[in-house]
């Protein structure tokens, strides 16, 4: 076999047209100030992806690893473990010093309005 798998699906005379293409629309002279620019993008893009990739995958991990934590605790209720998870004190109840809107929450609505009253005619 003389040719190899076609790059980016263009075969070889579709990637000399190209190389042709770049040299007389660029000139010999900003072909390879071209190339460079292009290849610091490429090099910028692909470590910028591989940086999201790592932290995805890092995040994923340790949510796998609290997960099974919370799997593993004995008896311990769900919210109790998780917050002992981020803290080695136990949970503290709550109030309206450590829970923002409390109050409101805990305020009973008020009630439906008297029906007005029925007359016959």
């Amino acid at each position: 076999m003389l040719y190899g798998p076609p790059m980016f699906g263009l075969s070889f005379g579709e990637l000399a047209i190209v190389a042709i293409l770049a040299l007389v629309l660029l000139g010999p002279d900003k072909l390879p100030e071209t190339a460079r620019t292009l290849g610091k993008t490429l090099k910028d893009l692909k470590k910028a992806t591989d940086g999201l990739k790592d932290q995805f995958e890092s995040e994923m991990y340790s949510a796998e690893k609290s997960i099974e934590r919370l799997v593993n605790a004995p008896d311990v209720p769900p919210v109790v473990a998780a917050a002992q998870t981020r803290s080695n004190k136990p949970a503290e109840p709550a109030t309206p010093d450590n829970v923002p809107g409390l109050e409101a929450a805990r305020i009973d609505p008020a009630p439906p309005p008297p029906a007005p009253p029925v007359t016959s005619a």
